[in-house]
């Protein structure tokens, strides 16, 4: 479906509703849709949409009657072939008052496009709004401003409905290109809890535990991950034969959708690192032998929980925040120290939910798929 997006400005312009476009005209696109932005702004640039630039759209432009008859003609083709049209705004602001009148107009005269009137914000009087006679389905951000809509300007509650906006989940975590894509590709963020690990691909850092603890926890019903940073160590040939040992592992627990090794699918920087310590729920760190264990304290300045083996150098790094398993526990009982340890966790709780809420994948599955599919 071609869908248009208005307002009176884009990006590079800053602001919340112009960031609400960019990553709405993403999601959009994502899906499949052809989208076009159209606005006022010299130099606006969305990157996943095809843009038009009307500077009779700015705000604050006085248009004169000649000039709106021409942004008529303007809008009229731009709009071409735009089955949905999302007007930001512009019917409830007062900006630019002519703009809005020509797009009510517009919403009137075009029977194939249905316009929607998205609406963040509400500074106009009930008569300026009845007096535009547009054609709308009503969108409103959040049930106070639905509220405000509905008092303010009449319009009857069973008329408008409540689209959340929506929160780009893997730029808001500064995620690193090479990670994000990952997250796209495996949808590894829908998964209740993801363990990182990150290592090499060496017998002293017990992956296998690693392995046994996330069998565990997926038998305990838990829907999990278990990343793996590295590869195979070029340094030394005993590595490789880990490598198949770890493996046919993986093969015996059933655990093919639910590990992976960052490595095989790129080139693992530092930065990427940080990037799953953003990303995941909890570091898991079940090495036999170590001469320091870094990844404890970089885990912990991203207030990751750590859940690490009991050996010596570990307790000496991070005794006072680390939660500490034997190594001859059975691989039950560390899935459960994990469960009860990230379950009372308050902020990673509020973090996925926040990420199911409010992610635009879940947005676009709950509110604008819909939306797009009712004639």
């Amino acid at each position: 479906m071609r869908i248009a997006i208005v307002h009176y400005a884009a990006p590079p312009i800053i602001g919340g509703v112009e960031r609400v476009i960019e990553q709405q005209a993403k999601v959009l696109s994502d899906h499949g849709h052809e989208v076009v932005v159209i606005c006022g702004n010299a130099g606006a640039a969305v990157a996943t949409a095809e843009m038009r630039i009307l500077p009779g759209l700015k705000a604050n432009v006085a248009l004169d009657e000649r000039a709106g008859e021409q942004l008529v003609a303007d809008l009229g083709e731009t709009l071409k072939g735009a089955e949905m049209v999302l007007v930001h705004n512009m019917f409830t602001m007062p900006f630019n008052w002519v703009a809005s009148q020509v797009l009510a107009r517009l919403s009137r005269e075009m029977a194939g496009s249905r316009f929607v009137n998205w609406v963040h914000d509400v500074d106009v009087s009930q008569e300026a709004f009845t007096g535009l006679d547009a054609q709308l389905v009503h969108v409103v951000v959040s049930e106070v401003r639905r509220q405000h809509f509905i008092d303010r300007l009449g319009v009857p509650g069973a008329d408008s409905r409540i689209i959340p906006n929506g929160v780009e989940v893997t730029e808001a975590l500064g995620l690193t290109p090479s990670v994000a894509n990952f997250v796209q590709r495996t949808e590894v963020l829908d998964r209740e809890l993801v363990l990182v690990h990150p290592t090499r691909v060496l017998a002293r850092k017990n992956i296998e535990m690693g392995l046994a603890v996330t069998a565990a926890l997926r038998d305990a019903g838990c829907d999990v991950a278990y990343l793996v940073t590295g590869a195979p160590d070029p340094h030394r040939k005993e590595s490789a034969a880990y490598a198949e040992r770890i493996a046919e592992a993986i093969s015996h627990f059933g655990l093919e959708d639910r590990v992976c090794f960052l490595s095989r699918d790129f080139s693992v920087t530092n930065a990427d690192v940080a990037s799953l310590y953003r990303l995941a729920d909890a570091l898991i760190f079940p090495s036999r032998s170590e001469g320091f264990g870094l990844p404890l304290v970089e885990a912990a300045l991203h207030r990751l929980p750590v859940f690490c083996s009991d050996i010596p150098p570990h307790r000496e790094v991070a005794g006072d925040f680390a939660v500490f398993f034997d190594l001859a526990s059975p691989p039950a009982d560390v899935a459960r120290l994990v469960l009860e340890s990230v379950g009372s966790d308050h902020c990673s709780t509020v973090r996925k939910t926040v990420m199911r809420r409010f992610g635009w994948k879940h947005i676009f599955k709950e509110y604008l798929e819909p939306l797009i599919k009712e004639r």
